[in-house]
């Protein structure tokens, strides 16, 4: 996969914007879903540009990045367990489902998933309990950001895509 010195440098801008949305997500406390959810649209964006092994590489770069700029390491496990992940998993499941609610029984068995492994990471950290509310808000705000994530990436393609000059 050779790249151009243009595709470089876009690739080099998207991986700053991924790094500057989960550094501020350490920062701000108070937008980290957010701010990570912006992060992983990052990978989204490499995923449609540069095709899938690319994107798997943009995303090992930006947990390795990631890991060492952060500074709240247990906030940082969302990102690698769901956020940017998800990009790559969403990809993959659209490609080759396409029946949409056989699709997204797939996601959502990613997404619960994901969230135990969140809890069992941040369990050894945190003492936290999760309560069976958490859980049904979580797989409701999971389809929002599923949609959202979706909606992004179609403007991204329709809109700004074709105004890039790459």
């Amino acid at each position: 996969m050779l790249l151009k010195g243009k595709d470089v440098a876009y690739l080099g801008v998207l991986l700053s914007l991924n790094q500057l949305f989960i550094i501020l997500s350490s920062v701000i406390e108070t937008n980290t879903i957010i701010l990570m959810s912006l992060a992983a649209l990052m990978v989204g964006v490499v995923i449609v540009e540069f095709r899938e092994k690319a994107g798997i590489i943009f995303y090992l770069a930006s947990v390795l990045l990631g890991y060492i700029l952060t500074f709240d390491k247990v906030e940082f496990i969302t990102y690698i367990s769901f956020f940017g992940l998800y990009s790559i998993i969403k990809h993959y499941i659209e490609i080759k489902i396409f029946n949409k609610y056989i699709s997204y029984v797939i996601k959502l068995i990613f997404f619960n998933t994901s969230l135990f492994v969140m809890y069992k990471m941040v369990r050894l950290f945190i003492p936290f309990n999760m309560f069976w509310w958490m859980i049904i808000g979580a797989q409701v705000l999971f389809f929002i950001y599923d949609y959202a994530f979706t909606m992004f990436i179609n403007y991204y393609i329709i809109t700004i895509k074709p105004k890039l000059k790459r």
